[in-house]
């Protein structure tokens, strides 16, 4: 049975957009602990904003990195 290879396109746009959250994974916590606990209340939800941008960045990255790996569910 021959094995199927990994679609390196998709894989890597999955990585791509990974790295794209890099910036957020951080600047949102820590724009959170140096202004949202004592600033106005706008900097404490665009913190929030960042940290969700994060996670859905690194889930559907990820998403599309298994894509590449193992192919479309059917």
């Amino acid at each position: 049975m021959p094995m199927e290879e990994s679609n390196k396109e998709t894989i890597v746009q999955g990585l791509m957009r990974m790295l794209y959250a890099f910036p957020f994974i951080f600047s949102g916590p820590a724009l959170l602990v140096g202004k949202g606990r004592t600033g106005a209340w706008y900097w404490g939800a665009l913190s929030i904003v960042l940290m969700l941008a994060a996670v859905v960045l690194v889930v559907t990255g990820l998403r599309k990195v298994l894509t590449g790996f193992f192919g479309e569910r059917k």
